[in-house]
């Protein structure tokens, strides 16, 4: 494996290819174990993109499913001038 420099701030770019083997992607929590003069890196979570359509089920919305396009403002005033 390619070494990789570390910058003032400490931190380093996890090459992409350790990258696509954990499962890593933006928003992923990784830890770091030490075991005598070596780290280890351990994927904790991996961030699972979520999307506006997720958004009732994020919250544990009860209720009826409204379709984005449903909210509208637009929309919704043409259907009330019908």
């Amino acid at each position: 494996m390619a070494a990789v420099s570390v910058t003032s701030k400490g931190q380093v770019t996890i090459p992409k290819r350790v990258r696509q083997a954990l499962g890593i992607t933006p928003g992923s929590k990784v830890d770091f174990d030490i075991e005598g003069a070596d780290a280890r890196l351990k994927l904790v979570r991996k961030r699972i993109p979520s999307h506006v359509e997720d958004g009732p089920k994020i919250l544990r919305y009860k209720g009826p499913i409204v379709q984005i396009e449903d909210m509208d403002p637009a929309r919704l005033l043409a259907r009330r001038r019908k």
